[in-house]
């Protein structure tokens, strides 16, 4: 049976065991490990926290913005990427959750979004070099023993807005230790989410789960956005994808407290196919 899991965001304006105590109630069962860089807590911290909360982590979100680029045609800083991510796979590690979430590129100056053609000329020369990376980044999974998801972004970075083609590329790398997370949100704000699910399922080993509007990247809860979620579930049965269909949502601890009591955990195992 798949899980349900929860991002559980430490450092920023939340109680993480409040917080993931709330999610648990509506039927998570695990949770992903992301931290403010500024005011990252200590792993007995994160670990008390999931404790306290009943709610284990499965894994982690890798460091990303634009200061980590892991498809940048400077070899020195793919060099410094793989370093970062050695280090992140070690947390993963010590927190019991042996997956890291990474982004494919840094952030454009001011997130700002491409237009389609835009984004395309922007990832065209960049493919070599992200294969290059995750070729280095499997040597480091198989020797920590630690999965490496690759996400899809919108087109706020120079590469992975193409799910298809991202799913393309993780799969001719040929290893375990690399796989591919794919975010709801932000294949919404691109393609067909339905489609793109479908397309990718093959490398497919974590899932981001949060709605939008389709043009603003905000991680809406499921059904308060406009992706068709009964078609989306379906594909999941389709595909047979079993792995974590994880909240990527940051609503306050009395909103989903809230929620919860309004029928939200039947809400979100319709949604995701639980």
């Amino acid at each position: 049976m798949p899980e349900l899991a929860v991002t559980a965001p430490f450092g920023f304006n939340f109680d993480p065991v409040r917080f993931l105590t709330a999610y648990r109630a509506v039927g998570v069962t695990v949770a992903q490990f992301y931290r403010n860089e500024q005011k990252p807590p200590t792993v007995a911290e994160a670990l008390a926290a999931s404790k306290a909360a009943g709610v284990p982590f499965d894994s982690i979100h890798g460091v990303f913005g634009f200061h980590l680029d892991p498809s940048s045609p400077n070899a020195e800083h793919r060099a410094h990427c793989l370093k970062v991510y050695d280090d992140e796979g070690a947390l993963a590690c010590d927190l019991g959750g042996p997956m890291v979430v990474v982004h494919p590129a840094a952030f454009n100056p001011g997130m700002r979004l491409m237009t389609h053609e835009e984004a395309e000329a922007s990832s065209a020369p960049r493919w070599a070099h992200l294969r290059e990376f995750m070729l280095r980044l499997a040597e480091i999974g198989q020797r920590r023993r630690v999965v490496y998801l690759i996400e899809n972004q919108p087109t706020n970075c120079p590469l992975g807005h193409d799910a298809a083609k991202l799913a393309d590329a993780v799969e001719a790398v040929g290893s375990p230790w690399i796989r591919m997370c794919l975010d709801t949100g932000h294949a919404h704000m691109v393609c067909d989410v339905v489609e793109a699910t479908r397309r990718c399922a093959r490398v497919i080993s974590y899932l981001h789960v949060h709605d939008n509007d389709a043009k603003v990247d905000d991680h809406r809860m499921p059904g308060d956005g406009t992706i068709d979620w009964a078609a989306w579930a379906a594909v999941l049965r389709q595909t047979g994808l079993g792995c974590a269909r994880m909240l990527e949502v940051f609503y306050d601890e009395a909103r989903v407290e809230r929620l919860g009591r309004e029928g939200l955990g039947e809400r979100l195992r319709q949604a995701c196919a639980l």
